[in-house]
């Protein structure tokens, strides 16, 4: 079990990180005001957004929208229309909480991130989209980005030539489609995962066991590997660890209407009692398991399949870059697996996929047969989707308003995915990858 945290301890970190928010809340609503009443949305030159903004500047939009080439000088822009999130799942309150939680868990790096020489470099050349704005703070814990509408591209062409959500290709979960779907005329969902593998291979060789990264001071898990982060992580386990005994506990009150098997459950249970910090640096100090730049939340629904008629073929744009990280590379592709890919797909598919991706490594240069086998890559990709999703699934499985056929969907994913292993799958895995949270009951 992850040692626990002394009181004390916990309660000076986190209360500094409350305070940070406070702070940063009272920066921001007096920023408003100043703004609101030095500005108008009318003034020559105008002003960048902030968050919780309830209109845009005309003018400043229009300075940027020329400078990158999005409309020509001539131009003007006569409106501006905000449109709010309303339904969307991942809508976040502009509020001290809110910007607690972004502090915590560094979410302002995708916008760090757009503004980057490893964005700006990143291969393929297609894989980001355009972006014309991003202003990020890790300190205030928010972040502003102007993107392109990348369903956009080829709108007005015939419908197979149109982008379309990646996730539409494999089912949509339990979602459900579109009934203009079929009109998409969609590639296969084996095509399809392999060409999100090779092209992820084209992102990972670039960057593969590059040290550079694992000095910055803002990508996602470069800390761990240098050693420091240790209460924030411990934190993150803590969080997961509560939120599964939860979820236990509803389904045994019959309030979540799931069933587990016995196997996960067991493995579940081992690999929360097992997880240490000592093991994830045992871990990432052993130079025989590779690093490099890594997408962080690499599943389809964050991927677009531009088709438009510009682009030289259909090429995976990829955005929803906050958990941008440094870390085991076939990791990524065993999340999209567990999260979007049907059983039997991927129970016949998912050997072809990672030898193209494997195959594709190699050729770039990025490893050689001799140091980096299959077998080794094979084995990497089964246990890094596990260690990084049997954490997802606590925290999914204990979300309020989490429908319970998504949990029992998640729960059969992640029990076939762990009987890809040749031997059915390790009696407990051990959790490293994590998503940063406050410890357990204090947001």
């Amino acid at each position: 079990m992850v040692e626990a945290l002394t009181a004390q301890s916990t309660s000076y970190t986190f209360r500094l990180y409350s305070l940070q928010a406070v702070a940063a809340q009272a920066y921001a609503t007096l920023r408003r005001q100043l703004t609101s009443a030095l500005f108008s949305s009318s003034l020559v030159g105008g002003h960048a957004p902030n968050p919780g903004d309830t209109e845009m500047s005309t003018p400043w939009l229009r300075n940027i929208l020329v400078s990158a080439g999005a409309i020509p000088k001539g131009a003007t822009v006569s409106r501006v229309e905000c449109k709010g999130l309303d339904g969307n799942r991942g809508l976040s309150q502009d509020g001290r909480r809110g910007r607690l939680g972004n502090i915590v868990s560094g979410q302002a790096r995708e916008a760090i991130f757009y503004s980057s020489d490893l964005a700006k470099t990143l291969l393929p050349s297609t894989l980001l989209p355009k972006v014309y704005y991003a202003h990020g703070s890790q300190w205030l814990g928010e972040y502003v980005i102007l993107m392109e509408d990348i369903k956009q591209r080829g709108a007005q062409g015939v419908d197979s030539q149109k982008s379309m959500d990646v996730n539409f290709v494999f089912g949509n979960q339990i979602w459900g489609l579109p009934d203009s779907i079929q009109s998409l005329a969609p590639p296969s969902a084996t095509e399809m995962l392999d060409q999100m593998f090779l092209t992820a291979a084209d992102m990972h060789a670039q960057h593969w066991n590059d040290s550079r990264l694992l000095q910055s001071g803002w990508l996602k898990f470069a800390g761990w590997y240098r050693g420091s982060g240790r209460t924030q992580w411990e934190w993150s386990v803590q969080a997961g660890s509560s939120a599964w005994e939860q979820g236990k506990q509803k389904i045994a009150r019959g309030e979540l209407a799931v069933k587990y098997s016995e196997k996960f459950v067991r493995i579940v249970d081992e690999s929360f009692k097992r997880a240490s910090w000592e093991r994830l640096q045992e871990r990432l100090q052993d130079r025989s398991v590779p690093f490099t730049l890594s997408h962080g939340d690499f599943h389809a629904a964050n991927m677009i399949l531009d088709r438009s008629t510009h682009a030289p073929s259909s090429s995976i744009v990829m955005y929803d870059w906050s958990e941008v990280c440094v870390w085991e590379p076939t990791t990524d592709l065993g999340q999209t697996l567990v999260s979007d890919v049907a059983i039997p797909v991927f129970q016949a598919h998912a050997r072809i996929a990672l030898r193209k991706y494997w195959e594709r490594l190699i050729e770039l240069g990025a490893v050689r047969a001799v140091d980096y086998s299959f077998e080794t890559c094979w084995n990497a990709f089964v246990r890094g989707g596990v260690e990084k999703w049997i954490w997802i699934f606590a925290i999914l499985a204990n979300h309020p308003g989490m429908p319970a056929s998504l949990v029992q969907y998640f729960h059969d994913q992640l029990l076939a995915f762990i009987e890809l292993a040749d031997n059915g799958g390790d009696a407990y895995y051990n959790l490293t990858m994590v998503s940063l949270f406050a410890p357990p009951g204090a947001m």
